[in-house]
C-alpha cells in the first residue's frame, strides 16, 4: 500500500505548473526574440524606402537629363542670316541659337560641404574652393527645327526656395514668311531674334511646364572642337574656331578679337563666376550639362523648416550625401 501512494504522489509531483521564475524567463525570451525581429523588420522597411526614394530620384532625373539631352543633341542654328548690330557696330553671323545664363531673380548660389563638419563660415578662399561644392541654377535657351519651321526651348528651375526649385520646360514653334514687298530678307533675323527667341527665353515662369521636383543645381557648358570650355576668363587660339566676343560684367571687352569676320558668339561674365553665353550663326561642337537633384525626404524635411533662408541654406548645405548629380556631355551635329 505504501508503495502504491509513493507512486501517486510522485505522479502527482510530475504534473506540477511552472514556477514564477520559470515563466518569467519565458516571458523574458520571447520578449527579447520579438524585439530582435522586430528591429530586424524595421530595419529593412527603412531600407526598402530608402531604395524606393533614391529609385525615384534616379528615374524622374534620369528622365529628365535624357530629355534634355534629346532635344539639345537636335539644336540647330536658326539658319538666318548675318546681322549688324546698329549699336556695337559687330556683325553677328546669324539670328540667335542659343542662350544660358545664371537665372535672374531669387537664384543663390547654394554651397554644399563635402564633411557635414565643415559647415562653419570660412574666410579662406581655398578653403571653400576645396571644402565646398557650389551649386549653380541656370537657364539656357536654344533653337532645332521642326517639320513646318522652327523649335525654340527653354529650359528652366522656377519655384527657386533656398536654392531648390522645378525643373520645367517651355517651348514655341513657328516660321517667317515675310511676303511684304520690298521686304529684305535681312530682316528676317532681327524678327526671329525680337519676337520668337527674346521672348521664350525671358517669358514668366507660369508659361514653363514641371518636369522634376527638388533640383538644386542646373548648368550648362559649351566645349570647342578640342574638347576646351568656352568661358569669358579664358581664350584659345583657334584660327579655324568660333570668333567669340568676350566681355566683362559691365560689357567691357576681355579681349582682342578678330573684326575681319563675324561674331560667331558672345561671352560675358555673370554672377557666381560663370559665364553668359550667346551664340549666332554658329554653335560650340558639344556641350556640358549637369544637374543634381535631392532626396524626396530631405525635401520634405527642407520645406518644413522656418522660412528663414540662412537655416534652410545651412540645413542643405550638410546634404550632400543625399544629392544625386547627373552629368552628360552632348555633341551638337550641327554647328553651322
Amino acid at each position: 500500500m505504501n508503495s502504491r501512494h509513493d507512486n501517486a504522489r510522485l505522479w502527482a509531483s510530475s504534473r506540477r505548473a511552472f514556477t514564477i521564475l520559470e515563466l518569467l524567463v519565458a516571458v523574458s525570451v520571447m520578449t527579447l526574440v520579438i524585439y530582435v525581429l522586430y528591429a530586424l523588420f524595421n530595419q529593412t522597411q527603412m531600407a526598402l524606402r530608402k531604395n524606393a526614394s533614391q529609385v525615384d530620384v534616379n528615374e524622374g532625373g534620369r528622365a529628365a537629363m535624357e530629355m534634355i539631352v534629346r532635344e539639345l543633341s537636335q539644336m540647330e542654328v536658326s539658319g538666318y542670316p548675318a546681322i549688324t548690330d546698329l549699336q556695337t557696330k559687330l556683325t553677328y553671323s546669324g539670328s540667335k541659337s542659343f542662350f544660358s545664363r545664371v537665372t535672374p531673380g531669387e537664384s543663390v548660389a547654394l554651397r554644399m560641404a563635402y564633411q557635414s563638419d565643415a559647415m562653419p563660415p570660412v574666410s579662406d578662399a581655398w578653403a571653400i574652393e576645396q571644402g565646398f561644392r557650389t551649386n549653380i541654377l541656370q537657364d539656357f535657351t536654344f533653337t532645332s527645327r521642326g517639320d513646318s519651321g522652327f523649335h525654340v526651348t527653354s529650359y528652366r528651375v522656377i519655384d527657386v526656395d533656398s536654392g531648390v526649385g522645378t525643373l520645367a520646360r517651355y517651348r514655341t514653334n513657328g516660321t517667317l514668311r515675310v511676303t511684304a514687298p520690298g521686304q529684305a530678307l535681312l530682316n528676317k533675323t532681327g524678327i526671329f531674334n525680337r519676337f520668337y527667341f527674346e521672348p521664350v527665353a525671358n517669358t514668366s515662369a507660369e508659361a514653363f511646364e514641371p518636369i522634376t521636383d527638388g533640383v538644386i543645381h542646373l548648368r550648362i557648358t559649351p566645349y570647342d572642337q578640342l574638347g576646351r570650355p568656352l568661358g569669358h576668363g579664358r581664350i584659345f587660339y583657334d584660327p579655324l574656331g568660333l570668333n567669340l566676343d568676350r566681355r566683362g560684367a559691365a560689357g567691357q571687352a576681355l579681349f582682342q578679337m578678330n573684326t575681319n569676320r563675324p561674331v560667331d558668339g558672345t561671352l560675358m561674365q555673370d554672377r557666381y563666376a560663370q559665364s553668359q553665353a550667346q551664340f549666332y550663326g554658329a554653335l560650340p561642337s558639344y556641350f556640358d550639362v549637369e544637374m543634381a537633384v535631392i532626396a524626396p525626404r530631405v525635401l520634405k524635411q527642407v520645406r518644413s523648416l522656418p522660412p528663414n533662408p540662412e537655416v534652410r541654406a545651412n540645413f542643405l548645405g550638410r546634404q550632400i550625401g543625399k544629392v544625386t548629380l547627373f552629368r552628360q556631355r552632348v555633341p551638337i551635329r550641327d554647328t553651322k
